[in-house]
């Protein structure tokens, strides 16, 4: 009775983390959320199995169902997730996917048709050696390999990413290794090595971590304060305009600026009042902008994007929008210019430079700067990330590109 009863919260609770992962990735549409959320929809169906098999005893139907669910295809499509989720190269993500759905199929096929022996079932959980011919459990324990080599290396991949100060490895670092532990809890507990009341504890804990990793990996966003309109192709929010500010003085316009040489970063140049400093008088000289910038300090970061190959012209949309958000809903980002490097087609420069530190926080939080990131990362195959602290420096009032600011520079 007591390995019926935990065997009944462990499914409401993998049936509720379901329905909330479900749900989430039906919304985002992430490939990794919905290999996750097959990989909760067969620990429920195990667990509920299970609930029946304690209550009433198990038989052939309750036995497979409990096999394919939990000891197949939750660690099969839970490391897919972690590889779709990690891995940069598009060519491994493929390979992945190519993987566990052939193997899936197979394995589900012969699991299913392969005669059982002639075991007699009872209340007990029965144990899989006893029950399944051969081939059946190879497939199953070749199911469990690869499924922790993957996680394993997924998040050693990680680990050393954020040691080297790779930004989204570091917000990654925590919900990968809860994802990577919950595998480990479905291999465990899907042997048949541990006591019955056990077993559906496992599956119960498994399932919340991952729903719990899954949602840590998603930005967060305020659905009742962020509306996203007339943006289809990006869905970033636009936010209301400013209120009207007076006009500045008319500032004379500089020369052009000379042609792009090998290897030259191409600039957008921002209108003159996006350059919101302390003086009024945009400073022309290093003394004078070193003023400026002294109280506050000024800060900034450089982020290097190395491309996919063909997701260039999806990045830059995705970058303008950002860009374009910034604008009018970050009064204290003083630049946000995206830059392409002169004949290195899948590589951008993301420059920002903020007011203080109290700017640069706000802008992390801004929820179009963290749909972005949600966004462009499966068009990116390396991130570089530098901080900067401003010095010495000297900026003129620059006419913005085609008459707009804020876009990313194409030639």
């Amino acid at each position: 009775m007591v390995e019926a009863l935990l065997a009944l919260l462990a499914t409401l609770g993998a049936l509720t983390a379901t329905g909330l992962l479900v749900s989430r990735a039906s919304k985002d549409r992430l490939l990794y959320l919905i290999a996750w959320s097959l990989t909760l929809v067969g620990i429920s169906l195990a667990l509920a199995c299970m609930t029946v098999g304690f209550f009433a005893g198990f038989n052939g139907l309750l036995f497979r169902v409990v096999e394919l669910g939990a000891a197949l295809i939750a660690p099969m499509w839970l490391a897919l997730g972690m590889v779709e989720l990690i891995a940069r190269p598009v060519q491994v993500r493929f390979a992945a996917w190519l993987f566990a759905v052939s193997y899936s199929v197979v394995a589900l096929v012969i699991a299913v048709l392969d005669p059982l022996t002639s075991y007699k079932f009872a209340k007990a959980l029965p144990p899989p050696s006893k029950v399944y011919q051969t081939l059946p459990l190879l497939l199953v324990d070749g199911a469990h390999v690869v499924a922790v080599l993957a996680l394993v290396a997924c998040a050693a991949v990680t680990a050393l990413q954020a040691s080297k100060r790779d930004q989204e490895a570091a917000e990654l670092l925590i919900p990968v290794a809860l994802v990577a532990l919950a595998g480990v809890l479905v291999v465990t507990g899907t042997r048949g090595f541990l006591p019955g009341m056990l077993v559906p504890v496992l599956l119960g804990g498994a399932a919340g971590l991952v729903w719990y990793g899954a949602i840590r990996t998603i930005p967060v966003y305020d659905d009742e304060d962020a509306e996203y309109e007339d943006e289809p192709a990006t869905g970033y929010e636009t936010p209301p305009p400013p209120p009207p500010q007076p006009a500045p003085a008319p500032q004379p316009q500089p020369a052009a600026p000379p042609a792009s040489k090998r290897g030259e970063l191409r600039f957008p140049e921002p209108a003159s009042e996006e350059l919101r400093f302390p003086d009024p008088a945009p400073p022309t000289s290093v003394d004078g902008f070193a003023a400026a910038a002294a109280d506050p300090a000024v800060c900034g970061q450089i982020t290097v994007y190395t491309l996919l190959d063909g997701r260039e012209e999806p990045f830059d949309r995705l970058a303008e929008a950002l860009v374009q958000a910034a604008r009018t809903a970050e009064p204290d980002t003083l630049i946000s210019a995206v830059h392409e490097v002169v004949n290195t087609p899948t590589q951008r420069i993301l420059y920002e430079l903020f007011r203080d530190e109290a700017a640069f926080e706000a802008h992390r939080r801004q929820p179009h700067v963290q749909r972005f990131q949600a966004e462009s990362r499966p068009h990116v195959l390396a991130t570089n990330v530098i901080e900067l602290r401003l010095g010495a420096a000297k900026v003129l009032p620059l006419p913005a590109p085609g008459g707009r600011s804020g876009q990313v520079t194409r030639r």
